[in-house]
C-alpha cells in the first residue's frame, strides 16, 4: 500500500512540474510567435510581413539573440553577404568536449508570415534551451542555432554543419525542428525524421517513461536542416508535426501561415516532451 501511494504521489510532482513548465513556456512562445509572424512589433513599429528579404531576416536574427542572450552566451555569426545564423551556448557543467546540437530555421519564404513554418520550430528550440540552461548538472555542452536561409537550400545549416567539421567538434547528436503547430485531428502526433537507432530509441523511451501516449512515426523526410548534418556524418534527426502522415497545415508557404493557425496547445505539449528528451541526455 505504501509503494502504491510512493508511486502515486510521485506520478503527481511529475505531472505537476510539467503542467507548470507548459504554463511557463506559453506566454514566452506566444510572444516569439506574435513578434516573428508580425501580429505585434518586433522592433519599434515595425512588423514583419515576412522573413524571406534580408532586412527582415537581419531584424529577425538581432530580436532572438536577444532573446537567448537572457539565458545563455549569444552571437550572430554572418557566414556568407546575405546570411546570419544565431547561435546560443550552454556549457556543460563537467569537463567535456562533447556537444549536442538543436537547431530550427528562423527564415520564411515571401509573402508568408510563417508561423508554422518555421516561428514554431523556433519557439520550441528556445524553451528547450531555455530549460537545459537552467538545469544544475548537465554533461554535455549545447549549441542552440536558429538558421537563417533554410528555405534557399538550407543554406544556413550547410554553412553551421562545415562549421562543426573544420573545427573538429565532437557532436554527439544533433536535432533540428521544422514545422510544429499544427494538430487537427487531436492526437498531438510526432514525425521523427531519418533518426539513427540510438537517437530513435532515445525519444521512445522517454515518451513511455513519462507516460506521453501521442503517436510518433518514423519518416524519411530529408527536406529540412537534418540532411545537412547528416551529410556531413553526424547523427542527426528532425522533429516535425505529422508531415508525411497527413496531418500537416494546409498553409505551407501560403500569405495564411499566421499566428491564429498555431494550435499552442500542441506546440507547449511537443515542447515539454523534448525538454524531457534533453534533461535526460545531459543526465
Amino acid at each position: 500500500m505504501l509503494r502504491n501511494s510512493l508511486t502515486i504521489g510521485l506520478l503527481f510532482l511529475t505531472l505537476s512540474s510539467v503542467f507548470a513548465f507548459q504554463s511557463n513556456q506559453l506566454s514566452t512562445q506566444k510572444e516569439i510567435l506574435s513578434k516573428l509572424t508580425g501580429h505585434e512589433a518586433i522592433q519599434g513599429q515595425t512588423k514583419l510581413k515576412d522573413r524571406f528579404a534580408q532586412e527582415s531576416r537581419e531584424i529577425a536574427a538581432e530580436y532572438l539573440k536577444t532573446k537567448l542572450a537572457t539565458f545563455c552566451e549569444a552571437i550572430i555569426e554572418n557566414y556568407s553577404a546575405t546570411g546570419n545564423n544565431v547561435i546560443g551556448t550552454i556549457p556543460a557543467t563537467v569537463s567535456t568536449d562533447q556537444w549536442i546540437i538543436l537547431g530550427a530555421h528562423y527564415d520564411s519564404v515571401r509573402d508568408c508570415p510563417g508561423a508554422n513554418d518555421n516561428a514554431s520550430g523556433v519557439a520550441l528550440a528556445y524553451s528547450v534551451a531555455q530549460h537545459i540552461a537552467s538545469l544544475p548538472d548537465r554533461k554535455y555542452n549545447m549549441k542552440v542555432v536558429f538558421f537563417d536561409e533554410e528555405e534557399r537550400g538550407l543554406i544556413g545549416s550547410k554553412a553551421y554543419a562545415q562549421q562543426l567539421v573544420d573545427k573538429n567538434m565532437k557532436v554527439v547528436s544533433v536535432h533540428t525542428v521544422d514545422q510544429l503547430a499544427w494538430d487537427k485531428d487531436g492526437d498531438m502526433g510526432i514525425e521523427l525524421e531519418v533518426p539513427t537507432e540510438n537517437i530513435k530509441s532515445h525519444y521512445l523511451k522517454i515518451a513511455k517513461d513519462f507516460g506521453y501516449e501521442f503517436p510518433i512515426q518514423i519518416s524519411d523526410v530529408t527536406s529540412t536542416d537534418h540532411r545537412s548534418f547528416r551529410n556531413q556524418g553526424f547523427a542527426a534527426t528532425g522533429i516535425t508535426e505529422e508531415y508525411k502522415n497527413g496531418d500537416t497545415t494546409p498553409h505551407y508557404h501560403r500569405p495564411t501561415d499566421t499566428y491564429e493557425t498555431v494550435n499552442f496547445e500542441y506546440l507547449t505539449t511537443i515542447t515539454t516532451y523534448v525538454a524531457k528528451v534533453f534533461e535526460d541526455l545531459m543526465k
